[in-house]
């Protein structure tokens, strides 16, 4: 159970800026994360097990809560390099290149994680925007309605994928009607173009 809340604490840090994370995690029942203890412990962990996937992926995820793009990436990278089959690795540094507005190393790494779990709502959902953002409306609709089904047989607010790793599914919930409505005008206008 440590580590399923250490990957949710990972991951909610990683999709909000550092600033905004202690506050976010505080409104979640958690306590406010001192970065670089993280860090440190991070550190100390590879040291004893540098072939560490997990404490590598930890590593990642406190530089970029401390503002450290290129060493969060090259942490992140050396993460799923170690265990190539767990996707938490690939969704994680989505994250971070989605706050630097990295558009084709997003896309690259939804498809990557999604080779390793197309049953995952949080990728599909993702995944759909990315190609909202490209204008292939029918793909992203399809992505959307993908993501409904997948999150529609979820129970609670989290999905765990085959690997146990956790994602927030609550805002998937909330949002995807919205995003299928809105891109299937979008194909439909497109449609009657033709």
């Amino acid at each position: 159970m440590k580590l399923f809340r250490i990957a949710l604490l990972a991951f909610v840090s990683v999709l909000c800026r550092a600033e905004d994370s202690p506050f976010l995690l505080a409104q979640n029942g958690n306590v406010t994360v001192d970065w670089k203890a993280e860090l440190a412990k991070a550190k100390a962990s590879i040291e004893k097990n540098p072939k560490s996937a997990f404490w590598h992926n930890q590593a990642g995820v406190a530089y970029n809560a401390l503002g450290d793009f290129e060493n969060a990436v090259k942490e992140l990278q050396l993460a799923a390099k170690l265990d190539p089959s767990n996707p938490i690795d690939d969704y994680v540094l989505y994250a971070v290149y989605k706050r630097k507005g990295m558009h084709l190393e997003q896309r690259n790494l939804l498809l990557d994680a999604l080779e390793k779990d197309p049953k995952n709502p949080f990728g599909r959902y993702e995944f759909a925007f990315v190609l909202e953002t490209e204008k292939h409306w029918a793909d992203s609709l399809r992505e959307y309605q993908t993501a409904k089904l997948l999150v529609a047989n979820v129970k609670g607010p989290v999905y765990i994928d085959p690997r146990g790793n956790p994602y927030d599914v609550d805002g998937i919930r909330e949002e995807v009607d919205k995003a299928i409505d809105r891109v299937a005008k979008l194909n439909e206008s497109t449609q009657h173009q033709k």
